[in-house]
């Protein structure tokens, strides 16, 4: 499966030791992020998850002080480092260290500063399989924190270390099929990060609107910046009526910001959490009636997968989102919500409004939603993708097969 054009030492010896290994005992599978944290819902809550499920030894290097084992997935902490540098330098080697000593059947990897790892784990004979979340060479030239003139030569470096992921890897994962353009389509996989239904997370999915849980809330769910809309939508809130409160969970990028927003005049109807876990986060959405998605029209957010938006829809609530070409798509063909100009407070404002003020409106557009995740946009789908690939690296017969059961109501 290599690229013959490039050096053999590059790459080490072949898949043949992960074919015998899978005949004689489970495949053992290592996951490896050193820049999200440990409970990220595509990486433990998806990926890991399935895999465990469906009969492989799956563990996690990633960033925590504490070794773990959650769904039957074994967690080996990275102490969290700050800032990127330190991550890099410190981190990366950190969890190399781990991955070699586990002798792993095949190694996955998370993030881009790992793809110069791929090489060095395939020389003990394992699979590497590379996971873009994200189309790093274009998000790369609205990043903040690098100076303007630096962005290009950024994004060309972006570029070839995809490229290198390319022909370094096995396999490569992509989140999204314009993330999946990035690599050679003979070895890559799109599998995307659509939700889990609740009765795949719990045993059953909770009805919290017949049950009369809702409450007069919007909620956001996710990081919390000023180009994922958080100005905006606090700016918006003096279209609600009185009674109506924001949810916010998550954390705030940079932390500083977060100073600034409690000067902010609509703070006092906020309620925020800060970071929670995947399922804390989840009931928040489920016990609201309005969720909101209204990141700033940049390149990493345009024609990238709208996780949270697809998460508002699996909890049955209408959506008040972004007016991107590619959520027009969701939103618009599944009548599940409004769109908006994400610059425009008072557009955001009087679409919140407009569905507070319409109830039954708002629930027939949730339950749209909902039907739509129950029938096409479900991790259920996504993993008999992921498992496919899989087995065919390993040659591992996994007990899940295709026969994976979608829920419906």
């Amino acid at each position: 499966m290599c690229n013959r054009r490039l050096p053999r030492v590059l790459f080490g010896r072949s898949v043949a030791r992960v074919q015998r290994s899978a005949t004689n005992n489970r495949p053992r599978v290592v996951h490896i992020s050193t820049a999200h944290p440990w409970e990220d819902n595509r990486i433990l809550q998806r990926e890991c998850r399935a895999l465990s499920q469906s009969g492989y030894r799956v563990e996690l290097i990633a960033g925590t002080e504490v070794e773990r084992e959650v769904y039957g997935v074994h967690i080996h902490p990275v102490p969290p480092e700050r800032g990127r540098f330190r991550r890099i330098t410190r981190g990366v080697p950190r969890a190399l260290l781990i991955a070699r000593g586990r002798r792993a059947d095949v190694y996955h990897l998370h993030d881009p500063e790992l793809i110069p790892l791929a090489p060095l784990l395939r020389r003990s004979g394992a699979s590497v399989i590379f996971d873009a979340h994200e189309d790093l060479p274009n998000q790369v030239l609205d990043k903040h924190y690098l100076p303007r003139p630096t962005r290009k030569a950024a994004a060309a470096f972006a570029k070839a270390l995809y490229w290198f992921a390319g022909y370094s890897c096995h396999q490569v994962i992509a989140a999204t099929n314009t993330v999946a353009n990035r690599f050679p389509s003979h070895r890559t996989t799109v599998v995307r990060n659509y939700p889990q239904l609740r009765q795949d997370v719990e045993g059953e999915y909770a009805d919290t609107t017949a049950n009369g849980l809702r409450r007069n809330l919007l909620v956001y769910v996710g990081e919390i910046s000023v180009d994922r809309g958080i100005y905006e939508m606090l700016a918006a809130m003096k279209y609600m009526p009185e009674s109506w409160r924001l949810t916010l969970a998550g954390p705030v990028h940079p932390p500083t910001l977060l100073d600034s927003l409690r000067r902010e005049a609509a703070w006092g109807r906020v309620d925020y959490y800060g970071h929670v876990s995947p399922g804390e986060a989840r009931n928040l959405v489920a016990r609201s009636r309005i969720g909101i998605v209204v990141l700033h029209p940049t390149r990493a957010y345009v024609d990238a997968l709208p996780t949270k938006l697809l998460e508002y829809m699996a909890e049955g609530i209408p959506v008040v989102a972004s007016d991107f070409p590619y959520w027009r798509g969701i939103v618009e063909e599944e009548s599940c919500g409004l769109l908006v100009d994400p610059l425009d407070p008072k557009v955001i404002g009087e679409a919140m409004s407009g569905l507070a003020a319409e109830q039954a409106r708002a629930e027939e557009m949730g339950a749209n939603g909902r039907r739509a995740i129950v029938e096409e946009f479900n991790w259920g789908r996504e993993k008999i993708r992921l498992l496919t690939m899989y087995r065919s690296l390993t040659g591992f017969d996994d007990i899940c097969g295709d026969d994976d059961e979608v829920e419906h109501d």
